[in-house]
């Protein structure tokens, strides 16, 4: 196994830029022809696009769909990536579009009759830093969530679930790292606001 090959596997405790480098080198490797670079690169990522992806849509095999989508027009623009930009950003960038083409698909199906009732697209987790009492809140925030709007469930899938940076979020949604902190201020108040009134209406 070559040098790159062997610094860039999986399960690093590289830093975030000691990251971005590495999938860099991916990606130089990758325009050369070499697969299995690129093959890394997926390794690398497609947990975190699909957990994403699942999340967005509320359904694993469209977000399984959407995940192969973003990683085949990952494949056609690697000549476009910016080395100095951050990959991760520029990746879920992708999967985002990806995303949003997948929802409207669902709409126009839905329009069309041709697609069952919402309620088999139910999300199966929240964000994992919220912290759920009992099944009863579980079911209350996966609900604040699925209704949430894409623009703000997005920045906070990425910032909660990918850890991504508020400025790296911002890239992917082509906003200010000011707004996305807006955003998910706005997502976590409304996770709050839901689970308090449904806990009010239990009383």
């Amino acid at each position: 196994m070559s040098d790159w090959q062997t610094h860039l596997m999986p399960g690093s405790n590289a830093s975030a830029s000691d990251d971005n480098a590495a999938d860099a080198d991916l990606v130089a490797q990758a325009r050369k022809g070499r697969d299995q670079a690129f093959n890394l690169l997926m390794r690398r990522h497609s947990p975190m696009v699909v957990r994403y992806l699942t999340r967005l849509l509320g359904n694993v095999d469209d977000a399984h769909d959407a995940a192969q989508e973003t990683f085949v027009a990952l494949h056609r623009n690697l000549h476009r990536f910016d080395p100095s930009l951050s990959f991760v950003a520029w990746l879920f960038h992708m999967a985002r579009n990806k995303g949003r083409d997948a929802l409207r698909k669902r709409t126009a199906m839905r329009w069309l009759g041709g697609e069952d009732s919402m309620e088999q697209y139910a999300s199966t987790a929240p964000a994992p830093d919220i912290e759920v009492a009992d099944r009863q809140t579980l079911e209350q925030v996966e609900g604040a969530i699925r209704e949430m709007p894409e623009g703000l469930k997005t920045p906070l899938l990425l910032s909660a679930i990918e850890g991504l940076t508020h400025a790296e979020i911002g890239t992917v949604m082509g906003l200010t790292a000011k707004a996305v902190e807006v955003r998910i201020y706005r997502a976590r108040s409304r996770l709050r606001d839901s689970t308090t009134a449904n806990d009010e209406g239990a009383d």
